[in-house]
């Protein structure tokens, strides 16, 4: 019989040990998709902006997502400007409006690890608008409409810009400002507390449909969503990106935690896998039933405990004298005990021996003399040991 079900339970425990491990590092390193396309214009669920693009289409308002990084964008307006200032000279290009909803509330100084580029943009004398930027948490009410020029819009946040530091305010309360702008450099900075403003949430709120687009469009010009902060590329940018199909360039663009990550697993399952601290299993060989020596067995356990000496005496002194003849090679016609003494006699490779006593001994009245009896039935068979003849 096999012993498997150490082996199964064994599998199972490794199997479920490295399933926890593959889990573990697919929510560590994946990417939260969810929450990076909160605040995208191609995003239906409640935290994207797919209904105020829908809105600004019906009203005839042109809104261009790109979906490249924003420095592409500069290169390319850079390009129409120099286009632009050759035909029409001392004509200077309008400015751009680019619009960058953060996928959640993102703090100040953390704004230049996500986007980079605001510097050159508002130095190249565009307008920005970004909204999601982190304030500190007021007493204000958490939901509440607010008064502005576009109508009520409907805020649900306790967090304000300190009155007083901004330059311009386009919705506040007496707890500060929740939207502001200020001019850095050449260009215009507008910024809101909130990255929900103008959400699909707020879809039956006119008021803060209306608000973001007249920010994004009160100076004229062009407008621009940036889709590449919520992971939306166009071909171009997936090409410079992946730059190739092979595993190198895999590697390349990996984070090095993620790759020791994937080589731990792989290390701790070959480990588990192929531990056997014992050697290598061995199945256990199942054991041969001999139904007839077991079948002895259990007789002579019954005849033992009934202390039926004669029976045994009897029976095994009939076989024997069965087997004597057929080793003399006399037959199977029963013989008498003076006839096989005779033929045992003129064996010379035979023991001496009193066939009569043997095969007709008297009752044995304990187990001592049954074995007494039974070693020399034995002896019948051993050949006799001849000594070597001496010379004189």
């Amino acid at each position: 019989m096999t012993r498997n079900l150490p082996w199964n339970r064994r599998t199972w425990i490794v199997g479920l040990v490295a399933l926890a491990l593959l889990l573990g590092l697919l929510i560590l390193g994946a990417p939260a998709a969810g929450r990076m396309e909160s605040g995208s214009t191609w995003h239906r669920g409640p935290a994207g902006y797919s209904a105020w693009y829908e809105s600004l289409a019906q009203q005839g308002v042109t809104v261009q997502r790109w979906q490249r990084p924003v420095a592409d964008l500069l290169d390319r307006l850079g390009g129409e400007e120099d286009t632009f200032t050759t035909l029409v000279q001392n004509s200077p290009a309008q400015a751009e409006t680019l619009l960058a909803v953060l996928p959640a509330f993102i703090d100040q100084q953390d704004l230049p690890a996500l986007l980079p580029w605001v510097p050159e943009w508002l130095e190249a004398g565009h307008r920005l608008v970004v909204l999601g930027v982190k304030t500190p948490v007021t007493a204000a009410p958490f939901s509440q409409p607010l008064t502005s020029e576009a109508g009520p819009v409907q805020i649900d946040t306790r967090r304000r810009y300190p009155a007083g530091r901004s330059r311009g305010t386009d919705l506040d309360d007496e707890y500060g400002a929740v939207v502001w702008r200020q001019t850095i450099d050449s260009g215009q900075f507008t910024v809101a507390a909130t990255p929900h403003l103008a959400a699909n949430t707020y879809r039956d709120q006119a008021g803060n449909f209306a608000l973001l687009t007249d920010l994004v469009t009160r100076d004229g010009g062009r407008v621009w969503v940036d889709e590449y902060l919520h992971g939306y590329r166009d071909q171009e940018a997936i090409a410079a990106e992946v730059g190739g199909d092979s595993w190198l360039h895999y590697l390349a663009r990996t984070p090095l935690l993620i790759l020791a990550s994937q080589a731990l697993v792989v290390t701790l399952i070959a480990l588990l896998a192929l531990n056997r601290r014992l050697g290598q299993r061995r199945n256990l060989q199942p054991a041969v039933i001999d139904n007839s020596r077991a079948y002895i067995q259990a007789l002579a356990g019954v005849l033992h405990k009934a202390n039926s000496h004669d029976f045994v005496v009897q029976t095994l002194g009939q076989a024997e004298r069965v087997q004597l003849q057929k080793a003399l090679g006399l037959g199977r016609t029963p013989l008498t005990v003076e006839q096989l003494q005779a033929a045992w006699n003129q064996q010379p490779d035979r023991p001496a021996a009193d066939l009569a006593s043997l095969l007709h001994p008297p009752t044995p009245q304990g187990d001592r003399q049954l074995r007494d009896w039974l070693k020399r039935l034995q002896s019948l068979h051993s050949p006799t040991q001849e000594t070597p003849a001496g010379h004189d």
